[in-house]
């Protein structure tokens, strides 16, 4: 199934492909447009950043047990391989 979708991909028509990219440098080089942007909208960036930085820290400090473990046997293999090899 992977591999027809694949093949559709790859094979799409003209008009198709002349679609994507007008619709890409549409994307890239949009009209001149007039947007307000209040100054919350910096705040929830900023929230945004934290967030995802405290997330990030709260997740490893979750499964830092867990992540030294399986590099402490993921070591340990190397580690035993090599000896056995000399």
């Amino acid at each position: 199934m992977i591999y027809v979708e694949a093949f559709f991909i790859l094979n799409m028509g003209k008009f198709t492909s002349v679609f994507i990219i007008i619709f890409i440098v549409a994307l890239i080089f949009p009209p001149t447009t007039y947007a307000y942007l209040d100054p919350g909208t910096g705040s929830y960036f900023f929230q945004i950043i934290i967030a995802t930085v405290l997330g990030g820290i709260f997740a490893v400090k979750l499964f830092f047990k867990k992540i030294v473990n399986y590099l402490k046997h993921f070591l340990s293999k190397d580690a035993n391989k090599e000896l056995t090899a000399k």
